[in-house]
């Protein structure tokens, strides 16, 4: 059975069908990007993955564990991580502190405080400042980052939490080319103790990153395959690759 496995799903609002009938399977330690077209349905699955939306009908198994029609919590705390395309930084807090509020697991301060001064926590914090390059801006606030470097520091803490699973949407809209860059090397260093689903449209960056590649068209599964499989499915070609628009 797969890491995560998708049978089916479809999701409906009202009288529209917006997935249909999607099956889908992601090996562990596999980045894998799903793409499409403009109102392709992948940011609807990826609600659905995370219990943001219930679906119509359709199953979804994480680890052998059924997680279809989980709420929010119950799915982050199996170990599915999420980044939206908008980074959900606190801008007045540093760095450092952004990271140790995704870190904490309790609401009771004291508590915290004492988790603060694990050796777990110091090991995952240098452990994420290393693969975000953002030692330098630790006590820096978030609000006066680059828009690079927040999405880097919402990647981090997501990481914060340990995920199993991390589900990114749209990560590098807005960077420079440099920023992109960097941006491909986390991920490359990322998935190779991770897994990682990843909503790209820029095609030049799902080329530096991905194992797998997944394209949605209305709602529906239409190609899975490597990089190169997916660059000479005529299909594809005539209904999502060249495109400049995505979801």
């Amino acid at each position: 059975m797969g890491f995560l496995e998708i049978r089916n799903l479809c999701k409906s609002f009202d009288t529209v069908s917006v997935i249909n009938d999607f099956s889908f399977e992601l090996v562990e330690q596999t980045l894998c990007c799903l793409v499409g077209p403009n109102g392709a349905g992948k940011t609807t699955t990826m609600d659905l993955i995370t219990g943001r939306q219930k679906p119509t009908s359709g199953r979804i198994l994480f680890c052998d564990d059924d997680i279809t029609g989980l709420d929010e919590h119950e799915i982050a705390r199996r170990g599915i991580g999420r980044k939206f395309q908008v980074p959900a930084v606190f801008r007045d807090l540093t760095v450092r502190q952004n990271l140790e509020v995704a870190y904490s697991r309790s609401t009771n301060p004291l508590k915290n405080f004492f988790r603060f001064r694990e050796p777990f926590f110091a090991e995952k914090l240098e452990e994420i400042l290393a693969l975000t390059g953002l030692g330098n801006r630790l006590n820096v606030e978030a609000g006066i980052l680059s828009h690079g470097e927040t999405q880097w520091l919402e990647i981090g803490m997501v990481l914060m939490q340990n995920p199993r699973l991390l589900l990114l949407d749209e990560p590098v809209a807005g960077m420079t080319e440099s920023e992109i860059e960097k941006t491909a090397e986390i991920f490359n260093r990322l998935k190779q103790t991770n897994t990682l689903v990843v909503v790209e449209h820029d095609m030049a960056f799902v080329r530096q990153i991905a194992d797998m590649v997944t394209v949605m068209h209305m709602g529906s599964l239409l190609a899975h395959g490597s990089i190169g499989d997916i660059e000479a499915n005529e299909r594809v070609r005539e209904v999502y690759l060249g495109e400049t628009e995505d979801a």
